[in-house]
């Protein structure tokens, strides 16, 4: 019979397309080879139907408040002056049907002459030439806003622009030119026309957000469940390390420009080992995913992960990051010498000390002291003699290690002028885990970070206190230099995968954290930034429908707030606003944590 459901684990996914999933009903029920077993099946698949019909219309108001509000906002277009956000709606990035955006501007963000050409509608003929046109700014370069590039999931198969409209509005609030593109779904595309269009969408965003207020050098990517494995995938592509599942012609050169950060939420990483876990749960053969990739054949080629770890030396091998590793090691390196020149003096200090000691006792041959449990009552016993013997020992061993070190240092300085490009993968990636932070938001920033820490993964991402910009940083000599933070820039380091987020809640039975985790563990071993945020409460779709308009100001109550180590501090100690009562503030922990990501 089929595989039973654990009770804990009934639910199946939301989003799930209930047209693709009846038509995997028949192969399901046929590969069970009893009469008791298929009618075992058939009751656990009309519960998995029941559940997601039930959970279909528990989203119902969310799907009208969703509706309403991208109707609601005034077209970006018209020429009429405008209060609030505005949308360009279908905005065209390719060719194929669904290849369109939503584009979410802020407040008092408007469209220049050439980009209202060129955003048409789905209905509407976008020509080579008008597309092709170089972009200008429309703006000053400090006037330009950061970019958001939303990417939604849907098990590979469903999902719709307008269902993720009070998100993208509520980031147009906050600041952020938001875009929230979609993509042509399963069964009339396979994952890789999919990923394909996404790197699309990504170009498209790069060359045309200018004229949308948006700051081509501050795009931040994120997808949520199918939408973050679509993503990853995408980021891969344009590393030049993936296979296509299908046969396809016509395709020229790949763009290699990489958007500032990655921000993966509740994403499928390893899609064999997510197999796995949607058999445990009895939804692996109606489910969308296996098909989507091809059969189980081509499992390994569409999973990140797995793609990750074969070109690990490719994708991480950012020499901004590399960098960012060399001084760290260089003032490592200084910091091991000074320790080991100091412990050597104390040892010689010691030595002598001991050994002046040992020959007055010699003088007056008896000793005042011995431990208890050596009952030794030899008068000519004396410890100053071993203890002599152990102290020159340890500034030995503390003078040889000076030695090796400063042999290591010179080797090193030789490799250096030889080949400065040049690194063992192994030591890059162990070095990684502890040099290469994720530019953001300092340790404690995001509520994400105290699960984190909880869970063993804090010392793993990136971070480390008084590290980064923020109200706790400090001016360590550890730290890079402004030329490599400029750096640290996807688009000035084409080719390499960019630093990366990923955000899972541990009330997520769709697909659980430990996707997540072993995901970042794969980027640090690459020499990736990467930072888990962990989350105890949140759902697989809290993280997309859980979104809310911008109060209106209420009073000026001192709010304050508690940092993810409880730790009081002032409401702008952060300084973007978005410290104090978050209830207040119309926000999750995890809606602030996405904004901040954004902003930083």
């Amino acid at each position: 019979g089929g595989t039973p459901l654990d009770s804990r684990h009934r639910t199946p996914p939301r989003a799930m397309s209930f047209i693709e999933g009846l038509k995997a009903i028949p192969a399901d029920l046929a590969a069970v080879p009893t009469r008791e077993g298929k009618m075992r099946r058939a009751g656990q698949l009309a519960k998995i139907v029941l559940d997601e019909f039930t959970g279909v219309l528990k989203m119902v108001p969310y799907g009208i408040r969703a509706m309403r509000t991208h109707r609601s906002l005034p077209d970006a277009r018209a020429p009429a002056g405008r209060d609030g956000v505005s949308i360009a709606r279908d905005v065209r990035y390719a060719d194929a049907p669904r290849a369109v955006m939503d584009i979410y501007l802020p407040r008092g963000v408007s469209i220049d002459d050439a980009a209202r050409a060129v955003s048409e509608t789905v209905s509407e003929t976008v020509s080579e030439s008008t597309t092709a046109t170089t972009p200008r700014d429309s703006s000053p370069a400090d006037d330009k806003l950061p970019v958001a590039l939303f990417v939604h999931g849907g098990v590979w198969a469903v999902g719709e622009k307008w269902q993720f409209a009070p998100m993208a509005s509520r980031l147009a609030e906050e600041g952020v030119v938001t875009c929230v593109a979609t993509y042509t779904l399963f069964p009339k595309a396979r994952a890789d026309t999919m990923w394909r269009e996404v790197s699309d969408a990504i170009t498209w965003t790069f060359d045309n957000v200018n004229r949308y207020g948006g700051d081509a050098d501050r795009v931040t990517l994120l997808g949520h469940s199918a939408g973050a494995h679509i993503c990853s995938m995408a980021l891969l592509h344009r590393c030049g390390v993936t296979s296509d599942i299908t046969d396809i012609t016509g395709v020229t050169g790949v763009d290699r420009r990489q958007p500032k950060c990655y921000v993966g939420l509740c994403g499928v990483y390893d899609v064999a080992r997510h197999y796995d876990y949607e058999d445990s749960r009895g939804v692996a053969l109606v489910s969308t995913m296996g098909r989507c990739m091809g059969g189980v054949g081509g499992f390994e080629r569409c999973s990140p992960l797995r793609v990750l770890r074969a070109n690990a030396e490719v994708v991480g091998s950012n020499p901004a990051f590399q960098i960012c590793a060399d001084a760290d090691a260089e003032e490592r390196m200084k910091r091991e010498r000074a320790e080991a020149e100091a412990a050597a003096a104390a040892a010689e200090m010691a030595a002598e000390m001991a050994a002046s000691i040992a020959a007055t006792k010699k003088k007056e041959h008896h000793i005042n002291w011995a431990p208890m449990s050596m009952l030794d009552t030899d008068g000519d016993g004396d410890m100053c003699v071993p203890v002599a013997d152990i102290v020159e020992e340890a500034a030995a061993v503390a003078e040889a290690r000076l030695v090796d070190l400063e042999k290591k240092s010179v080797d090193g300085d030789d490799e250096k002028a030889a080949n400065r490009g040049i690194r063992d993968a192994t030591d890059s990636a162990a070095m990684s885990r502890v040099v290469t932070p994720v530019p953001g938001p300092p340790p404690g920033a995001l509520a994400g970070d105290d699960a984190a820490r909880m869970s063993g993964f804090w010392r793993l991402s990136g971070n480390s206190p008084g590290t980064g910009p923020g109200p706790n940083a400090s001016s360590s000599s550890s730290a890079p230099d402004a030329s490599a933070v400029a750096a640290l820039s996807g688009t000035a380091a084409p080719g390499c995968f960019p630093p990366t987020y990923l955000l899972a809640g541990c009330a997520d039975h769709t697909v659980p954290w430990f996707e997540s985790a072993e995901f970042h563990l794969a980027l640090r071993d690459a020499n990736v930034p990467s930072r888990l945020c962990l989350y105890l409460k949140e759902s697989h779709g809290e993280f997309v429908v859980g979104w809310r308009p911008k109060p209106k100001p209420a009073g000026s109550e001192a709010a304050r707030k508690t940092s993810a180590f409880g730790d009081d501090a002032p409401v702008n100690a952060w300084g973007d606003g978005l410290d104090g009562d978050l209830e207040a503030r119309g926000l999750s922990a995890h809606n602030r944590d996405v904004i901040r990501i954004i902003k930083c």
